[in-house]
Formats: C-alpha cells, structure tokens, sequence
C-alpha cells in the first residue's frame, strides 16, 4: 500500500517535538515514567494513572517543575478536562491542576492543547530516591464537539511554562502514551453480506449511540466504499449511497469517500432521529454494472480526523456479486428498489420522527472540522499507523462552538 507524500508529511508534523519543541540535553540523573491510564469514557468517571520522579544523584534535586502536556488530533480547551493530582503525602487528597491553553501558531485562536504546572513549584525528591504523583483526568461535556481521537500525554521536568503554553527549558521528558477514548459505538445494521450489482437499492440502517447520555456534538460523517488494495475505487456511476430525510421520506445521494478527510455529507443533525445519546439514519446502497468487488470489500462510516487512533468509524464487509442486464450508470431516482431482506426491512420504510424529551431532541448530535483532502480506507490505515506516536498534535483547525 502506498502512502502519498503529503498526507505522510502532515501526520508527522503532528508532532509537538518536531514541530515547537527544540532540541534540548537530557538530565541522565533524573529520569519520569508514567504508568498506564485506563479508558477514558466520556461524561464518566475518573481515568487514573501516575508519573513517578527518580533521581540518582546523590544531591537532593529541587531545581525544576514537573509539566504535563496533554494533546489530541483536534483542538481543545480547559473546558474540555479535569485533572487533578495526589502528591503521595495524604494519598487520598487530591487537588486540582490548573490547565493552561498551548499555542502551537496552528490556530488563530490557541487552544491547541493543554499544559500543567502540575504542583505549581519546583519538585524535591532525596538523594537516590523516587517521588510519584497520581493523577486523573476526566473528560467533561461542553456546549461544543468533545474529543472523538485519544488523548495523548507527556510529562517534562522543566523550568515552567513558556508563553506558548509549553514545557520551558525542560532537561527530561517522557510520554504518557495515549489515552483511549470509549463511550460512542457506530453500528451499521441490516446491509446484506451479498448485494448484488443490479442496479437497485438495498436498504439498511446507522446506528450512534453514546454512554452516560454524553452529547458528543457530531453533526457531520462521511461514508466510504472500500473494493481492496490496488483496486478502483468506484466511480458515481460504479456505486450510490442515499441518506432519508425523516421529514418527509426524501432520499439524499451522498459522497462514496470520506469527504475532507474528518468532514463529510452525512447530515446526522437533519436525518438522523432519536435523542441525542441513540440516533440513527436509514440510508441505501445501490452496485452498478461496474462495481469490482474483492475479498475485502466493505464499507465504513464515520468520521476520520486524521493521523492517530479514531473512535467514530466502523467498517462491514459485503460481497458483491454481478447481474446481467444490470445498468451501467446508477439512476437511484428512476429505478425501482430492490426487495429489502427481512433485517433490512424496518430500514426500507420511513421512519417517524423520534419521540424524545425537548431537550434531547433539539440537541444536534456532532460536529467536525475540515481538512479538505480526499481519503482512502488504505491511506487511512496507513495514517492510523504512523498517528499512534503521536504525543501532542499540532491543531489546524478553529474551534466551532
């Protein structure tokens, strides 16, 4: 599978150390590890891990603070997180860290990741001796899109913040890893494991439903169809998928690709229905006379915010198998739809609009950004695999409240 330049050069950008952090001496007396913090569930409760400070000299260190960066493939805010720490004195008391927003030059506004002086004064560990703070994040509901990447960490021994928000003249480093996101689960429900390419819809359903009734803000997801590795990918003519209107049963011809990368043509606001924690769209796919089918043909939904680990995607693979006489240009508008499967069925028919409290009904369901590039399931697994050492993420994009 190949990767084009550009797309590999904008996820390795994404990194805070090539692109902001400069070169600095490691300190080989002093050393930072953090143990592993669990999934991180949205509107939930607390993740909670630790980072411990060694120091093998034989003087007592007190010289630097102990910083912590937090960083996503998309910008956020102190409104976004809670963190909180225990300094191992009174294990069961914890305080809050105050978040201060980085600024990477990515946005015009800041709010491109977030910084901790996580005690607010230097840090002192004896001779030959270790000190560990515990921390815990958690991620809170806002008035705006939450995080749908994993959160990254690092932790710096330096000698504060410096006016991007950054670790100022650090001597250790060390990363956190990321840390996963759970609480929103994308199903596809009621697509046959064999369409057939004649031409006519098959019907089926997308279901997004979030844990603790958290609303994630997603308004906006794309669709993809994925034939396999060196294979076209299908042409408008090859492939439709429509989207209803629960409105008034109209049907919406929508993109085969996920659309700019992390913004699509999915209206989840206009056409799904159902509170803002269980909503779901009816939508079709119809295969033309020239649609290749693989081993690996399947289709996906979501969202893809670039490099790095992503949680508002799913895939379901289908076979595709060809008809004679089938057309060689798809018409949804004039052809007759196909007979839906039993499982498809409940899709097929137009849905009434959801009953749900005033609150959870007038509440949009998502929003997302724009790149404005064209993606590929193969260059987004690609992108997947380079993103996973991505610590601190450079934010190009302006916050939408």
């Amino acid at each position: 599978m190949k990767i084009s330049h550009a797309l590999m050069a904008a996820a390795l950008v994404s990194s805070p150390l090539a692109l902001a952090v400069p070169a600095q001496a490691e300190d080989p007396d002093r050393t930072l590890a953090f143990s592993a913090f669990t999934a991180l569930q949205a509107g939930g409760g607390w993740s909670e891990g630790s980072i411990t400070v060694t120091n093998k000299a034989a003087a007592e260190y007190d010289s630097q603070h102990l910083v912590l960066e937090f960083g996503a493939q998309q910008e956020i805010g102190a409104d976004d997180l809670k963190v909180e720490f225990a300094d191992g004195s009174t294990p069961d008391s914890w305080h809050a860290a105050p978040l201060v927003a980085m600024d990477l030059g990515g946005s015009t506004n800041g709010h491109e990741g977030l910084a901790a002086d996580l005690t607010g004064a230097t840090v002192k560990v004896a001779p030959h001796a270790t000190h560990t703070f515990k921390i815990r994040i958690k991620l809170l509901q806002t008035s705006h899109r939450a995080l749908v990447t994993d959160l990254s960490l690092q932790g710096h021994l330096a000698a504060g913040l410096d006016r991007t928000g950054q670790a100022k003249d650090w001597t250790v480093q060390a990363s956190g890893g990321n840390v996963p996101l759970t609480g929103l689960d994308v199903a596809l429900s009621g697509l046959p494991k064999a369409i057939p390419a004649d031409g006519k819809a098959h019907p089926f359903q997308v279901t997004i439903k979030t844990a603790n009734g958290f609303d994630w803000h997603l308004t906006k997801a794309s669709f993809f169809l994925y034939t396999g590795d060196g294979v076209k990918q299908p042409t408008a003519c090859d492939a439709e998928i429509d989207v209803q209107n629960p409105a008034d049963g109209s049907w919406h011809r929508v993109g085969l690709e996920a659309v700019a990368m992390d913004e699509g043509d999915v209206d989840l606001t206009k056409w799904g229905t159902g509170p803002v924690d269980n909503r779901t769209f009816n939508a079709r796919i119809a295969l033309g006379k020239g649609y290749t089918s693989t081993s690996s043909t399947s289709i996906g939904f979501g969202f893809y915010p670039g490099a790095g680990p992503n949680h508002f995607w799913t895939m379901a693979g289908f076979a595709a198998t060809p008809v004679n006489g089938a057309p060689a240009c798809l018409d949804l508008a004039a052809a007759p739809a196909a007979s839906p499967s039993a499982a498809a069925s409940a899709a097929a028919t137009k849905p009434a609009p959801a009953k749900a409290s005033a609150a959870a009904s007038s509440a949009p369901l998502a929003e997302t950004g724009s790149d404005g590039t064209g993606l590929t399931v193969g260059i987004a697994t690609g992108l997947l695999a380079v993103g996973a050492t991505v610590v601190v993420a450079a934010r190009r994009r302006g916050r939408r409240a």
